[in-house]
């Protein structure tokens, strides 16, 4: 017995030594509600383990008050017009209700006037100087990474968290055979035709960055010494990738490159009035319908047809919408609900989802079978590896027929095959990642205390044309072809003198 309580001593002893000293931490997210969403999952998590957090959010997505920014402090600043989520999405989902292609030209352009209208404004430079900040948090998508200047400026150690799997910024060996862009809804097992678009992805990619200025460093931070971009970048202490190899696929990594998917997701709270009376008394089960929160107003000839649908079902179902409901017994619209703790119910069957990067991992946490009907941008990707593993079926909501819409809704909520998959996947998940806001917290934690040069590739510290060898292989070319040269210089007049032999011999 003495023996135990002893172990439980020394196991709370090693747990109180390992937690860091409280930081000042400053997070910087994409000014997206999803985005922002698992960076303060991050923060909170961050500040239970008693680091002070600041989240810098934009004017416009504070007044919505639809995130959980409990025990953080909130930098709020102005937003040009033209960066507000409404205006990008335009881009892609006008686009796709009008049969057109994502708009990658607005998107990126707008993303770089969000960070120039940051990265220049010394008021908001002077707010965060202000905070003292021990440590900086990056939204880890490319559009964002000049925000990395400003943690130079203030001469500050800084992380990355988020969607973007960038080998080439990482420095990490990979072969674009088997990791798949997801601008594309190709799985790791490509085609040839596949591998070709996916391959010149990743040449256009090393040879340009189409998401930021090269000259960062010297435009927003004339005082500091120049460095160039991607090897400022490349000294993050750590990038925390949304991504891992249950619901994605195996992909290479650096001891400093920590796929953790899921950061928005965790264990489900009780649902909250009025969701919980309308969850429980579903005796025949319930769909949760969400297109996420930019799509809450859809065409009238697609939401006439989801209604139909969703009357003609056997369950209930909550839709998440601004229109109103033709039966609030049978279908809840409400422009806002509790989607982790809806999935998280025991009544929930099946999730129509547009395949958003959040909403796919609490589906997975909770191991709910989806009907994928994906909108824009990486929702193509993000439905194609669910429907690969058995864990959904695909859908075009735009032209999708409403009866193969039930049809697709009742086979995934009913065939025991999705529903198996899915559960494995998340048995596995939990076991591999326990909570993950709660993993990633840990690592930046570790980070602070510790430092990251340690786990630090000489790679990362190198220009990536050293890093590819470009410069040994032009050197090899070079040989090769002096080589070649004095070869065919030395053949041509071995024949010339061979030839005029003979001729004189002739003669």
């Amino acid at each position: 017995m003495r023996l135990i309580s002893l172990s439980v001593v020394y196991i709370a002893l090693y747990t109180v030594a390992m937690v860091t000293e409280g930081k000042r931490v400053v997070i910087l997210p994409m000014p997206f509600t999803s985005h922002t969403k698992y960076q303060t999952n991050v923060a909170r998590a961050l500040s239970k383990l008693g680091h002070e957090v600041w989240v810098t959010i934009p004017d416009h997505l504070v007044a919505k008050r639809v995130l959980d920014t409990t025990n953080l402090t909130v930098v709020e600043y102005n937003t040009p017009s033209g960066v507000l989520e409404e205006v990008m999405m335009s881009g892609f989902r006008d686009a796709y209700f009008k049969g057109e292609g994502d708009d990658w030209g607005l998107f990126l352009t707008l993303l770089k006037d969000h960070c120039h209208a940051l990265l220049s404004n010394n008021t908001f430079f002077t707010q965060i100087r202000d905070i003292r900040p021990d440590f900086i948090i990056v939204d880890n998508i490319p559009n964002l990474k000049m925000m990395a200047v400003l943690a130079y400026r203030l001469g500050v150690p800084f992380a990355f968290v988020g969607s973007a799997y960038d080998p080439i910024q990482f420095r990490t060996p990979f072969s674009p055979a088997i990791a798949p862009v997801p601008l594309f809804p190709f799985t790791h097992r490509m085609t040839f035709a596949q591998r070709m678009q996916n391959s010149l992805i990743f040449l256009l990619s090393s040879l340009h960055d189409y998401s930021s200025y090269s000259d960062a460093v010297s435009r927003y931070a004339p005082e500091m010494p120049d460095v160039p971009l991607d090897l400022l970048v490349a000294r993050a202490e750590l990038w925390l990738v949304e991504m891992d190899h249950v619901l994605d696929y195996p992909r290479s990594t650096l001891p400093n490159v920590k796929l953790i998917g899921g950061t928005a997701t965790g264990p489900a709270k009780p649902v909250p009035p009025p969701f919980k009376a309308f969850m429980d008394g579903a005796s025949q089960g319930v769909v949760i319908v969400s297109f996420g929160s930019y799509i809450l107003d859809l065409p009238k000839a697609v939401s006439d047809k989801i209604f139909t649908v969703l009357m003609q079902l056997p369950m209930k179902s909550v839709f998440r919408s601004n229109l109103t409901s033709p039966d609030p017994n049978k279908i809840m619209t409400s422009t806002w609900i509790p989607q982790n703790d809806l999935l998280g119910h025991k009544n929930t069957k099946v999730f129509v989802s547009h395949c958003g990067k959040n909403g796919q991992y609490e589906a997975l946490f909770h191991a709910v079978p989806v009907v994928a009907a994906p909108v824009f941008a990486d929702q193509g990707y993000n439905a194609q590896r669910m429907r690969s593993k058995g864990f959904a079926e695909t859908v075009d909501i735009r032209t999708i027929t409403g009866d193969d819409l039930k049809a697709t809704i009742l086979k995934v909520a009913t065939e025991k095959s999705y529903k198996d998959a899915i559960s494995k996947a998340s048995e596995i998940f939990r076991i591999e990642f326990g909570v993950p806001m709660e993993r990633a917290a840990f690592w930046l934690d570790h980070v602070m205390k510790y430092g990251g040069a340690y786990m630090r590739s000489a790679g990362q510290e190198m220009p990536f044309y050293q890093f590819i060898c470009l410069d040994v292989i032009l050197c090899y070319i070079g040989v090769l072809a002096v080589v070649c040269s004095l070869v065919g210089t030395c053949a041509y007049k071995g024949l010339k003198f061979i030839f005029r032999s003979q001729k004189h011999k002739t003669e």
